[in-house]
């Protein structure tokens, strides 16, 4: 009997393994993946993100991988250009762009060395209840079936996860897909190692983001309206090609580089809230809540939900509280924290024109440093949204949402 079984060992599930274990509790961690193996991701950790990564003593290792620190942010708005260092966030002034298959390792490694039992290539196959409490596991690894049990079992399985669909639990927020997202990996157009490029194009309804990676290599990333999603699949160099003529910027430092990797990315691209807790279960990260990767949350949502659950069941499997009022705050606290930007992420995903609130404001940010630095801070997430935003956008945003929702339902 382990206290807790968490599946999946990415940036949701190793961390809060690794916590879990740090306070001394039996954990058994499973991926059907190999441990450092690589996955379709921005890898962009925003401050708000490597804020934890510094908490939980990690920073270091990813910084010693040669990872860049991005300090500043170059905005592309139209004809509008915002360039600025946005705040920090408890001592961290830089994002940070680790590969995966480095920051997975550094994660999965230091869950281990606190104690957890990770099993990586396992398949689950099941979940074991005692009447709709979730007990335990059913699965196989190495030729072998097993079945494990735990007092609390999480689900950190990705977006199409095996243990959401289990327990049932159902998606109370759904805003629908609205980009198609695809990158490569580029060498020779770096111009400098601290800074990113996000362009917006609203006539052709584009999004780009550039950023320096590991092993000197620069990603670019291209988002297109999901109803293009058929056609950029058919031809995803004609279509990388085409939409770069609309940044002539960007457009040249791709032409002047090597590209190291083949087109990697996805039409499938939800957003949503799932209920994430219930008898014996949880959910985080992806399996929990899913959004657009427009705006380079889904890492350090991982690690908000790793870091706020771990704070639930230390309490809630240590007799502080009851172990089902634990998982229920967790669920509510994390909705709270994070709903505000996927409200924001969802807006931009629409890739529509830019609300009139935003083209009269843009001027006047563009000529105030200090403007400059919060606006990108609420991009990043280092400044709340709502000390740059005023509440009437805020209320847009949050009804696009709502009337996204009420149509997938009506629709369904």
């Amino acid at each position: 009997m382990y206290d807790v079984i968490v599946v999946g060992a990415r940036c949701g599930g190793a961390p809060l393994s690794m916590l879990l274990a740090r306070a001394g509790m039996s954990v058994l961690l499973v991926d059907r993946t190999q441990q450092g193996s690589d996955i379709m991701s921005t890898h962009y950790v925003k401050r708000t993100g490597a804020a934890h990564l510094a908490k939980w003593g990690l920073l270091d290792e990813i910084v010693a991988l040669g990872t860049p620190a991005i300090r500043q942010l170059n905005f592309h708005i139209d004809d509008v250009h915002l360039s600025g260092v946005a705040p920090g966030v408890d001592g961290v002034e830089a994002d940070y762009t680790p590969r995966r298959f480095y920051l997975d390792r550094v994660l999965t490694e230091a869950a281990v060395l606190a104690g957890v039992e990770l099993r990586d290539r396992f398949t689950v196959n099941e979940l074991v209840f005692d009447g709709d409490q979730v007990v335990g596991i059913k699965g196989h690894h190495g030729g072998q079936e097993y079945e494990e049990r735990a007092r609390v079992v999480v689900g950190a399985d990705g977006p199409r996860s095996l243990v959401a669909e289990a327990v049932g639990a159902e998606k109370y927020i759904d805003a629908g897909t609205h980009t198609c997202g695809h990158y490569a990996y580029f060498n020779g157009m770096r111009d400098r190692n601290d800074a990113a490029s996000l362009f917006i194009n609203s006539k052709e309804r584009r999004f780009y983001i550039t950023f320096p990676t590991n092993d000197g290599l620069d990603m670019v990333f291209l988002f297109w309206p999901t109803e293009l999603a058929k056609t950029v699949r058919a031809d995803l160099d004609a279509a990388f090609t085409e939409s770069l003529k609309f940044v002539p910027e960007l457009q040249s430092r791709v032409a002047s580089a090597t590209r190291e990797t083949r087109i990697s990315g996805t039409h499938m691209l939800p957003n949503f809230f799932r209920r994430a807790h219930g008898p014996g279960w949880a959910l985080v990260g992806d399996a929990a809540l899913h959004r657009d990767p427009i705006t380079a949350q889904g890492i350090t949502n991982a690690f908000t939900h790793a870091d706020i659950l771990a704070s639930e069941l230390i309490a809630g499997l240590g007799g502080g509280k009851p172990v089902d009022q634990a998982l229920a705050d967790y669920d509510r606290t994390q909705f709270e924290r994070l709903k505000p930007m996927f409200d924001y992420t969802v807006h931009l995903a629409r890739l529509q024109p830019l609300p009139q609130i935003v083209e009269t404001m843009l001027p006047s940010v563009q000529g105030d440093p200090a403007a400059t630095s919060a606006f990108i801070g609420a991009f990043l997430g280092s400044v709340p949204l709502d000390a740059v935003f005023p509440s009437v956008l805020l209320d847009q945003f949050e009804n696009e949402v709502h009337e996204a929702h009420e149509e997938r339902r009506h629709v369904a």
